[in-house]
This record gives C-alpha cells, structure tokens and sequence, in this order.
C-alpha cells in the first residue's frame, strides 16, 4: 500500500504542475517500479506500453474518429443538424434543443465527447448569442450535450472497458442507448425550464411538417449510420472493430459520391486529425495500463476488495460508493485513463457483490462522461470556452445546473438497472 501512496502523491502532483496525463502516468509507475519492495526490472515498461495497445478492438477507436472526420468535412453534420432544427426548433428553448438533440445525433457516429462539443459548438454557439442567449448558458448547453457521445454508441470509453475487462463491447453498446436518451431528454428539460427562468427570446415558430419531411429525406443516409452500426454489431454481422471501418467507409462514399460535397484534398486532413486524436487516446491507456499492472502486482485491487467487502456487502451500498470514487475520478482523469486504472481495481469488487460487468461499465462510463463538465479538467469546459469566448468563472456557474441533472440521471440507471439493461436480453 505503501508504493500505491507514493505513485498516487507523484502522480497528482505531476498533473498539478501540468504534465501531460500520460506522461504522468509513466513517470509515477516507474518510480513505482523503483521503489517497490519486489524487484520489478524496467524493462517491463516499454512491454506494457506496448503489449497494451496492440488489441484489435482497439482499432476501433481510429475508425470512429476518422467517420467524424468525413462526417464534418461533407454535409453529414449539416443535414443533421438541419433535421434536428426541423424537428425540435419550434419549440420554446428551441436552439437550445436544437444543440442536444444533434448532439445526440452526433454521437451515435463519432463516439467522441470532445469531437462532438467541437463540431456542434462552431455551428451553436454563435447561433445562440445572436439571439440573445447567454454566452455562459449557450456554452453549457454545447459541453452538457457533448457528454452524452460517450454514453449513446459507439462510444470510445466502451471500448476501452470491454478491452480491459474483457466484457462484450456489443452488449455495452446497447446497454448504452436508452441511457443516453434519457440524459438527453432530461437536459432538454432543463434547457426549457431554465430559458423560461431567465426570459430568453426568439423569434415564434411553428412546426412545419413540409420542413420536417424535406430535411428528414435530405439527412437520411446520415441518420441511418447509427442503425448501421447497432445492428450490424447486435445482429452478428460484423465486430465492433469491423463497424468502425464500415462507418467510415460509409461517411466517405456518402459524403463524396451521394452528397457529392467533399473533395479530395479534405481527405489527407481528416486522417491526419483522427490520427492526432487516436494518438492521444491510446497514449493515455497506454499509460494508464502501465499504472494498473503496477498497482495489480502491488496486489492493491485484492487489498482493496477486502477493504470494502469487509466494510459491507450491500450490493447497493457498494454501488453508491463505486459512483463517489468515479465522479472523483472523472473530475481529474480523462475518461480512458480512469477506466484502465480503475477497472482492474473495482471489478473484481463488483463480481464479488453479484453486480454485472457489462452493468458495471455502463456506470462507470456515464458517470466518467459528468468528468468532461467538471472542474478542474473538464475537456468539454475548455472547447467551448475558447468557441464562445466566455470567462471559466462564469461556465462554472453555468453548467452547475446541468451537473445536477446528469447526477439525478445517474442515480437512476444506477438504481433501476432494468431501464438499461433489458435491451441487452432481446
């Protein structure tokens, strides 16, 4: 226990002072390493780093990004965004709405917070504060939103924990569809309830079915790539790896040859900016795996286990607690970071208290999503703070509202597990 309190002091201090989180990583293990009381030669550390990342469902993760990549190079995200206007823009809080239902379009194809909160943020926010919505509130509407990408799939941190935990990504996909509707509905709520708090004002509209029905055939090829991707995961058509590849593939052709708006030169900038992205993805689990098999040849997950089932075996109670550790966790560690080090530690708890693995992750994913609108790291704050040019002071104070729902949102699924997980039994 000793080492685990030196490696987790180092580490926190390396982040204070602003290290890169996986480089944080690395250098805390391999003082781990040095100062452990078995001997533990250094050469393991280029094996872990390497060993891994070299998984196959890892793959996926490139393949994700790359379709956002080709999504927002064509007119896929337009159309969708033009669809969800369509559909929800009438209504009181309508640009508001408009934010997170396309955010939630968004993320049954990227699987991405922080690409999603870009793309929806450069074409929102300006649209927000031209009609006289509040920068703090427009810009909390984007970053709540954005979270919802990990939940609804394909989402990134799923992967991760099905690799690490060696739990059926397919079945978390598809644990993770109704609660990413509900967080969604539940900040459409708010979004209502909070524009008529504060008076903001726009033009009347009304629904206009001729809209709906022109945008609805307009944007329907990129409405269906999220069925595709489900589907042909649930239905055994191809491997989540294998579905990442085919929504790329079906971004490029759409984009390039059915909407015919993007060119070739588009092309070499999307893989470079997916590469970019799926570098520093697989950095952090790198790293983060390091850390975890330091800490598992430490045995901290075994002293640990015994710690908490020693305090209660309330299955309940243990859940109640796995969410404190995760919120804490997400306010400091990036998604894939927190799940690579804490799976190892916490799943061998939740067996022990008869909690499902694939139930397990769904939690720890929705609740790590809440950590990209927490402070003091939250990523989502940080993209749409330079987009509307509004003070951290002031997004704090205007996304508090928004944590409130997602955490309510959380108990729920925490609590009511058939609400998420009955559609993994179809």
């Amino acid at each position: 226990m000793t080492v685990a309190i030196i490696v987790l002091a180092v580490l926190f201090l390396l982040m204070i002072l602003g290290v890169p989180i996986a480089i944080s990583l690395i250098i805390a293990s391999i003082l781990g390493f040095i100062s452990s009381i078995y001997y533990i030669p250094l050469e393991v550390v280029p094996q872990r780093l390497i060993t891994s990342v070299d998984s196959f469902p890892l793959l996926a993760i490139p393949f994700f990004m790359l379709t956002g990549e080709f999504m927002m190079s064509g007119s896929m995200g337009k159309r969708i965004a033009a669809f969800a206007f369509a559909a929800v823009g009438w209504v009181r809080a309508g640009l508001a709405q408009v934010s997170t239902l396309t955010s939630m379009f968004f993320a049954g194809i990227s699987g991405s917070g922080a690409a999603d909160t870009a793309a929806v943020g450069k074409m929102m926010i300006p649209m927000m504060e031209s009609k006289g919505y509040d920068k703090g509130f427009a810009a909390a509407t984007v970053a709540s939103a954005g979270t919802i990408a990990v939940v609804i799939p394909p989402s990134i941190p799923m992967i991760v924990y099905g690799v690490t935990a060696g739990v059926s990504i397919g079945d978390l996909f598809t644990a993770g569809i109704i609660p990413g509707i509900l967080i969604g509905l539940s900040l459409m709520m708010l979004n209502y309830w909070l524009t008529r708090k504060n008076n903001y004002s726009e033009e009347k509209r009304t629904f206009e079915f001729t809209t709906f029905r022109k945008t609805f055939y307009e944007g329907v090829l990129a409405l269906l790539l999220p069925l595709i991707i489900i589907f042909g995961i649930r239905g055994g058509i191809f491997t989540p790896t294998e579905a990442g590849a085919v929504a790329a593939a079906y971004a490029f052709l759409i984009n390039k040859f059915v909407y015919k708006d993007m060119d070739w030169k588009d092309i070499p900038e999307a893989f470079i900016n997916a590469g970019k992205m799926s570098a520093m993805v697989v950095f952090i689990i790198a790293g983060a795996n390091l850390f975890g098999w330091l800490l598992t040849a430490e045995q901290i997950p075994q002293q640990l286990a015994q710690l908490v089932m020693n305090a209660t075996e309330n299955k309940y109670l243990i859940l109640f607690i796995f969410n404190i550790i995760f919120f804490i966790a997400g306010c400091f560690l990036n998604a894939s970071a927190a799940i690579t080090i804490l799976t190892p530690l916490l799943l061998p708890i939740a067996l022990g208290a008869g909690i499902d693995p694939v139930f397990f992750g769904l939690i720890m994913v929705v609740n790590l999503s809440i950590g990209l609108i927490t402070p003091p790291v939250g990523l989502d704050l940080f993209i749409v703070k330079g987009i509307a040019d509004v003070s951290y002071d002031k997004l704090i104070k205007a996304v508090i509202p928004f944590i409130a729902v997602m955490v309510f949102d959380l108990f729920i699924i925490t609590y009511f597990p058939a609400i998420s997980m009955f559609l993994t039994t179809l």
